[in-house]
């Protein structure tokens, strides 16, 4: 039987993650010695570019053995321009341990990893790193962990003459570190015993604590010193006791449930397509249904197939369920499943990056491979969306921020050799109908051989796009019925003011042709000049992307803070005071949260603290802005038919 763990390791930047990365590594045996990421030699950094900047930011893997447990690490990014990437590594993963400083304490980003992680209800262990650095104060920073980021903590560590090189973590006595007080506010019979004065074993409060870590419910809290290697045993060996261990045998036999959580391309051109299994077992040659994220079907024959062991990817036949494979495939994409989904598949949610900027070759001649070099990135990245005007020959990516960007220059330069630059960032709005509109155009009463009629009406929130027929399926052979549904979602990327249309319902209801003169372009091209029309009369109204944003705060800075948050076009809930501190709830436009961000640290005189992550949209006061067009709008028909005679 085999015993299988899937675990990342996460943390505010600079906290000490991908160093306690290499020293789990180095303990475990897979590599002779410890990397430093001040050195530039570590193992899961494996771009130039994250070596270079010291931050992580593609999630590697990367397996090693604890006895008879295999655990596939998967290092995350700790960047708060990575966090939709690694919201979607957390979708694969059975547990996290979360780095946090001894020295800089509980950052903002750490803030939005734990809620996070308690949203998703994933067993987390806290790692307090760096008690041997200067400056370093064990109990000031475990205060500010019960304070900021959840009370139900339980010290396994007693942390002595921390700050320099005479510190010592040794194991805490479960009685005087106090875990029975936090272990009882979710354990009614352990509540009843203390408040009874009863005897509680350490054998009982140790296995209530791996109960209710693995619920989400309560956080060990370990110390150490990730680049000396101290504290690093003790957290391994808590890795089976804490998490949720997969047993491969009494998994497989159930249908089979996979997810590609990662493509990556080799400098050879060749995708590895990470997969986790959930259920059920992959062999070679094996042919399997794949679910695309568009929800298209297919099959997929099993060709090549990879397995961790032992920090390398290696050739095998099969691979069970709860482990990580890795297929050589052209095809799959990040969010597909293999099989079927099943309940302990987590949903993958694409955030969309709200921010766009056009993206250009300095030298003109390197146009062409610049628009393959994007093609390849984004493939790799579903974070990273890519297109090009094929009128203009613009290429326009949407990021979540300026380190993305900056990361993403480098890649170009590094991978392809390319010299590429960005222009001002934009904000991407999104466009929603608020009527009902309806329109048609009959054979032989427009320039085309076809009929096609269309109502659109607003759907509920988050739904999307929904197309439905009204019209029997039989009534139009399937290619033009085809041409149809695919013209009607390019068209609505760019709606009456330029933005990408979402949260309506698209009905067919007329249709007709004449065999054999009609084909498929007659629909192709007569579909938006009809759909463009039934929009016009629905109307649309324009939203702009939102951040959520908490601020933790000084009493003395309140009215500043409030005042610059207004000035910015946001908004905040009731204040909530809290021990001399303040906590303040809102959402702000992400067109000024950088302005808020900049200041900060004089708002606050440096005491304050601000979390930041994508919070949706909210409707624009008109005059709605426009975005630039890619393709001539329909709604001008004059223009429109000669673009398509070519006269244009």
């Amino acid at each position: 039987m085999k015993n299988i763990l899937n675990i990342g390791v996460l943390a505010h930047v600079d906290a000490g993650k991908t160093t306690l990365t290499e020293q789990i590594l180095f303990k475990a045996g897979i590599i002779e010695q410890a990397g430093s990421v001040d050195h530039g030699n570590t193992t899961t950094d494996s771009l130039d570019i994250e070596r270079r900047r010291g931050i992580t930011i593609k999630s590697a893997a990367v397996s090693f053995m604890l006895g008879d447990l295999k655990v596939n690490l998967i290092d995350t990014p700790g960047h708060a321009d990575f966090i939709s990437e690694v919201e979607h590594s957390l979708s694969v993963l059975d547990g996290v341990i979360l780095v946090i400083s001894a020295v800089e304490g509980v950052q903002s980003q750490t803030r939005v990893l734990m809620q996070t992680l308690k949203e998703q209800k994933i067993p987390t262990l806290l790692f307090m790193n760096k008690i041997d650095r200067m400056g370093a104060d064990y109990q000031k920073v475990y205060a500010m962990i019960r304070q900021l980021l959840d009370e139900h903590i339980c010290e396994m560590s007693s942390v002595i003459k921390e700050g320099g090189a005479a510190v010592q973590a040794d194991a805490a006595d479960p009685h005087h570190a106090g875990w029975v007080e936090t272990l009882a506010l979710s354990n009614d019979d352990l509540l009843n015993d203390y408040a009874l004065d009863l005897p509680i074993s350490r054998e009982r409060l140790q296995e209530e604590l791996r109960r209710q870590t693995r619920q989400g419910q309560a956080y060990p809290l370990f110390a150490g010193s990730a680049a000396k290697g101290l504290g690093i045993e003790p957290l391994l060996q808590a890795l089976g006791d804490f998490f949720p261990v997969n047993h491969s045998s009494m998994l497989q036999h159930e249908p089979l449930s996979v997810l590609v959580f990662k493509v990556i391309r080799r400098p050879n051109g060749e995708r590895n397509v990470y997969l986790r299994l959930y259920a059920g077992s992959i062999q070679y040659r094996d042919e399997i249904p794949v679910i695309h994220q568009n929800g298209q079907t297919s099959t997929l024959k099993v060709k090549q197939l990879h397995a961790l062991h032992q920090g390398k990817s290696i050739p095998v036949h099969r691979i069970g369920a709860g482990d990580i494979a890795i297929l050589i495939d052209g095809e799959l994409k990040v969010g597909d499943v293999i099989g079927s989904v099943s309940g302990r598949m987590k949903t993958v949610h694409f955030q969309k990056p709200p921010i766009q900027v056009q993206v250009s070759a300095v030298h003109s001649a390197e146009k062409h491979q610049l628009h393959a070099a994007l093609s390849d990135l984004t493939e790799e990245d579903p974070f990273l969306q890519y297109s090009q005007n094929t009128k203009t020959s613009e290429n326009v990516i949407h990021v979540f921020g300026k380190v993305q960007q900056e990361i993403l220059l480098e890649t170009i330069w590094q991978q392809y050799g390319i010299e590429a630059v960005f222009s001002a960032p934009r904000m991407i709005c999104i466009e929603k109908p608020y009527g009902t509109g309806e329109a048609v155009e009959y054979l032989g009463e427009c320039p085309f051989y076809a009929t096609v009629g269309f109502r659109v009406e607003p759907g509920e929130f988050g739904t999307g796009i929904q197309y439905r027929l009204e019209v029997e399926l039989g009534s139009l052979p399937l290619a033009f019925q085809k041409a149809i549904k695919d013209t009607v979602f390019e068209v609505l990327q760019e709606g009456l003011y330029g933005w990408a249309v979402t949260d309506m319902i698209v009905t067919l209801t007329h249709t007709g042709y004449a065999s054999p003169v009609s084909t498929a372009k007659d629909f192709r091209n007569l579909t938006p000049l009809v759909l463009m029309a039934a929009l016009d009369q629905a109307g649309t109204e324009v939203y702009e992307p939102m951040n959520v944003i908490q601020f933790i705060l000084p009493e003395s800075s309140l009215s500043k803070v409030l005042s610059k948050l207004a000035a910015l076009d946001g908004t905040y809930q009731e204040p909530a005071f809290h021990n001399g501190t303040v906590h303040v709830h809102g959402t702000i436009p992400v067109r000024t949260t950088d302005l808020l961000k900049a200041e900060v640290h004089s708002l606050t005189s440096g005491e304050g603290m601000l979390t930041v992550k994508p919070g949706g949209y909210t409707k624009v006061q008109a005059p709605f802005p426009v975005n630039t067009r890619r393709q001539v709008n329909p709604l001008n028909r004059g223009e429109y038919m000669l673009h398509l005679n070519k006269i244009m």
